[in-house]
């Protein structure tokens, strides 16, 4: 799979691991020692610390705590639980934990291990960022929701859904888009309304977004097949089998066809954040940046996981590791620059690199600081914590240093620039 992006991965990593292993323990979110073990094995720390390498110690521990209760929220309730989870039940569930988390006062079970633990990432979160990225989370996450809903439901046909479907229910039950919410914490920015709902913005996170989910089902799918098969596990609902399905052709072609759509989709995320890149604040280019480190980091992780290399339960060895496919920094062969001929992703080629309010491609300034030199019309803004705990904005030029973690690779999106 083709991905130019530098590798890097934060030297907070091992703590991220070891306190997010202490956190599911805190919350009893393991049904027995073997469970324990799989998720031990699988490092999750690492994919946050791979995919925000540098990011600040308190977002990056609420990012890795929220990928650990996602991996057992996914499992407990469609991946690996036998025949699956009834849909009336997963929405049901769903729509109550949704209501749980947009008002935390909500009475629910005090035992809902899931719903207590969602609830601490929730103070977490709202203790290392601001009310309006707090938000933006827990809106992502009844995406995520959805998109569960919409799975359950898939599931429940026994039938595989088009091409198209799939690819509109994964950018949903993916839950990339609300693991994408901490970057603005971790790296201490806020994008304001107008600036994360930018078209072009959008469309390079809904790319992004498709990008590790692919990747994911690529990489995942050995392991998948052959856990559904040995535990009886629900069928497998990923990308390749869809495929072919959709192609009624074999799987190593439809895992070929995967790959070939993850390359030209990369290529047009390359195109596309160059062109945008120059054309907004710095701190907007900065979240662009960690789109695409993020992209490459879920990468390095999956490929280096041994939760998707190795099939087995712990102390079994029924099957042998699965073989992960090579991450190119250049490509093997030309890339269509063509469309994906998919509706629900065609449009990625249509988007102007321009903003979309002025016929030139250069954005009206609705409000900010005028008559104060090029330093004030260029401030960024950043977010650093105050005495109390409670995050307040500041201008570039006087940035927060109060962490003492070293800021891994902070001139990283320079190479970036480079890439054509």
């Amino acid at each position: 799979m083709y991905c130019p992006f530098p590798t890097a991965i934060s030297p907070l990593t091992d703590e991220l691991d070891r306190r997010a292993m202490a956190w599911m323990e805190r919350f009893d979110l393991f049904r027995d020692d073997r469970q324990k073990e799989y998720y031990r094995r699988a490092h999750i720390g690492r994919l946050v610390g791979r995919s925000i390498p540098d990011g600040l110690p308190g977002p990056l521990q609420a990012a890795t705590n929220y990928y650990s209760w996602l991996f057992v929220f996914d499992d407990a309730v469609s991946d690996e639980t036998e025949n699956g989870t009834p849909t009336a039940a997963v929405v049901t569930y769903l729509t109550r934990l949704a209501r749980v988390l947009t008002t935390p006062g909500t009475p629910m079970p005090h035992d809902d291990k899931l719903a207590m633990s969602s609830l601490d990432i929730r103070s977490d979160l709202a203790e290392n960022g601001t009310p309006a990225q707090t938000y933006r989370w827990i809106d992502q996450v009844h995406d995520y929701f959805t998109g569960l809903s919409w799975e359950a439901a898939i599931r429940e046909t026994d039938r595989p859904p088009s091409l198209n479907d799939y690819i509109m229910l994964w950018q949903k039950s993916s839950a990339t888009e609300s693991a994408f919410a901490f970057l603005e914490p971790a790296h201490g920015y806020l994008l304001t309304a107008e600036e994360l709902h930018d078209p072009r913005i959008h469309a390079l996170r809904d790319i992004a977004t498709a990008l590790v989910g692919w990747g994911n089902d690529i990489i995942s799918y050995n392991k998948e097949a052959f856990r559904a098969a040995r535990y009886d596990f629900p069928a497998v609902l990923n990308l390749i089998p869809v495929l072919a399905a959709e192609h009624r052709c074999s799987m190593q072609e439809a895992a070929d066809q995967a790959a070939d759509m993850h390359d030209r989709t990369m290529r047009r995320l390359i195109e596309l954040s160059f062109q945008v890149r120059p054309q907004v604040p710095p701190h907007t280019a900065r979240f662009i940046n960690g789109l695409c480190q993020w992209v490459r980091g879920s990468l390095d992780w999956h490929l280096a996981s041994d939760r998707y290399s190795n099939p087995n339960n712990p102390g079994e060895h029924t099957a042998d590791n699965v073989a992960m496919p090579a991450i190119r920094s250049s490509p093997a062969n030309a890339i269509n620059p063509a469309p994906l001929p998919i509706p629900a992703v065609s449009w990625w080629w249509d988007v102007s690199p321009f903003h979309p309010a002025t016929p030139h491609g250069r954005p009206r300034c609705l409000a900010g600081p005028t008559g104060l030199g090029t330093s004030a019309a260029n401030a960024e803004l950043l977010i650093r914590p105050t005495a109390s705990g409670r995050p307040h904005l500041q201008t570039a030029d006087r940035p927060w240093t109060g962490t003492t973690f070293p800021d891994v690779g902070r001139d990283r999106g320079k190479n970036f620039d480079t890439l054509t």
